[in-house]
């Protein structure tokens, strides 16, 4: 566990570390493009307003100075002020992080409601007609974009049919983000139903389930002991999905208007707004980090051989 947990922050670092130097070289003159921003026309801006936006956000110091500055503040949750309107960036985060973690929540457990019991009934008859419509509907979702996917969407019940908003809102409560969590769910079940039928036929094949078969189980309770046998398996594709739904959630609220921390995300980056940049880019990777540990140890717990001590099999 504590190998894991120094993986864990030196991943942290890592990315901090990769974006950072990444702003840092891209073309632009921040200072420039915030002072220019509130126009949005090319004016010129005078010298000493430029000396004096650098030096009220630390942009004339040195880069390694400034980075280990803003990572130490980071640490204590300061993250600065936005480029943008001088506003505290943890205050910007507060107001849109919840409306992206409410996106991703409903999507995930849309998904998995759906994909779990279409990829049982599809590992129930391999061969099926379930399983070849499932398997070629989902491969074609699979290979589309989720920001394609969600403007396909928007034109058919939005444009077309008229049964929703083009812009979402989430004060008209499901009904207003009901199109970007059904994309982003759509995008994850693709995966998700692909890996869970695999896991399924193998756990269904497997000589505990023909032993169950032999004892006269019903089908319900072969499902639920193939579920069992799947969980730590399963547990770890939640995980790897977690930093698709991060990286959808930025197209998907852009394609939608939807104010939340991916849209802001987005503005940030188009607008060289290094502090919120970098403290959106360290809140997802921390919660790509918990999660991956979060997953470990609860497959740990489904399955104790997957922490069972090295050399443990070649013991006599």
């Amino acid at each position: 566990m504590i190998r894991r947990l120094g993986e864990a922050f030196a991943t942290l670092f890592g990315v901090l570390l990769l974006v950072f130097a990444l702003l840092v070289a891209s073309p632009g003159d921040p200072a420039r493009l915030a002072l220019r921003g509130s126009s949005g026309k090319a004016v010129a801006v005078s010298g000493e307003a430029l000396a004096a936006f650098r030096a009220t956000y630390g942009l004339d110091r040195p880069i390694p100075e400034r980075f280990l500055l803003w990572t130490s503040n980071a640490i204590r949750l300061d993250f600065g002020r936005s480029f943008q309107d001088g506003r505290e960036v943890r205050v910007r985060v507060a107001e849109t992080l919840p409306v992206t973690l409410l996106l991703n929540a409903l999507a995930l457990l849309l998904a998995l409601s759906l994909s779990i019991p279409i990829a049982m009934l599809a590992a129930a008859r391999p061969g099926g007609r379930l399983d070849r419509a499932s398997g070629a509907v989902f491969d074609v979702i699979y290979a589309t974009p989720a920001f394609v996917l969600g403007l396909a969407l928007l034109l058919l019940f939005s444009v077309r049919l008229r049964w929703t908003s083009l812009f979402a809102d989430p004060e008209e409560g499901l009904r207003g983000i009901a199109l970007p969590v059904l994309t982003l769910a759509l995008a994850a079940m693709a995966p998700l139903t692909r890996t869970f039928r695999s896991l399924f036929l193998a756990a269904l094949a497997s000589p505990a389930d023909l032993a169950g078969r032999l004892r006269g189980e019903n089908r319900s309770e072969r499902y639920r002991r193939a579920m069992r046998r799947s969980g730590a398996s399963l547990t770890a594709v939640l995980a790897t999905l977690v930093p698709t739904l991060v990286a959808g959630s930025v197209l998907v609220e852009r394609l939608f208007s939807l104010r939340g921390a991916g849209e802001l995300l987005a503005e940030a980056v188009f607008a060289r707004d290094v502090p919120t940049v970098l403290a959106l880019t360290i809140i997802s990777a921390v919660a790509v980090v918990v999660t991956s540990l979060v997953a470990d140890l609860v497959a740990a717990a489904l399955d104790p051989r997957l922490v069972a001590p090295r050399g443990a099999e070649a013991a006599p």
